[in-house]
């Protein structure tokens, strides 16, 4: 599937929600007109096998089938590595936004060893910084972290930086241009609700 194909899947099933006038606030307290729920795509059978065959897509068309792991980002990308790493017939290991406080005190929930390598799954990237800590976390645990596939990417300055510091290639399976133009078409946004779309992906802190 192509960027539009996955948009369109995600206002199919009801991932997708807009609010330009009544923004949304975010876990990390900013205010957006987007919320992107893909976590709601696990409950369509369908949908989700057309998601997981683009993920698996993306990572052959990339030359990653020779990584060790499918990595999952708690909690949005556990499932669809889950479902990629069977279909693949590799281990999958998942990583969490922060270390355990307890027992062994993971940052990697699976069995792997040092220096092996794993393909992160998540299902959106907005600012970038739980993708920061979980590729932090991960590495000071000795896995080798490179290359993230997520979802939906919304483009962000804050985020393309947070990657380059890090030296990890991000591609996605649609971003903000492709949900735009897609709510254009299937929600009837106007004009002025994605002008408002645009400046908030300008400036989110100040928008």
């Amino acid at each position: 599937m192509n960027q539009t194909q996955v948009a369109e899947i995600l206002v199919k099933t009801g991932c997708l929600a807009l609010s330009p006038m009544e923004p949304f606030t975010y876990a990390s307290g900013l205010k957006g007109p987007i919320y992107c729920d893909n976590r709601k795509i696990i409950s369509h059978v369908e949908e989700r096998r057309k998601i997981v065959d683009t993920f698996i897509k993306h990572i052959e068309k990339n030359n990653l089938t020779n990584t060790h792991f499918i990595a999952g980002l708690a909690t949005g990308g556990i499932a669809h590595s889950a479902w990629i790493s069977e279909k693949m017939d590799k281990p999958m290991v998942y990583l969490r936004a922060k270390a355990k406080n307890h027992g062994r005190k993971n940052s990697i929930e699976g069995d792997y060893k040092e220096g092996q390598s794993a393909v992160l799954i998540e299902d959106l990237v907005n600012q970038g910084s739980s993708l920061e800590a979980a590729v932090k976390g991960a590495r000071e645990f000795g896995l080798v972290v490179e290359h993230c596939i997520s979802i939906v990417d919304y483009k962000m300055e804050a985020a393309k930086k947070r990657l380059e510091k890090l030296e990890i290639n991000l591609i996605s399976l649609t971003d903000l241009d492709a949900i735009v133009k897609m709510a254009q078409k299937k929600m009837d946004l106007t004009d002025e609700e994605v002008a408002l779309i645009y400046r908030w992906q300008d400036n989110p802190i100040t928008w």
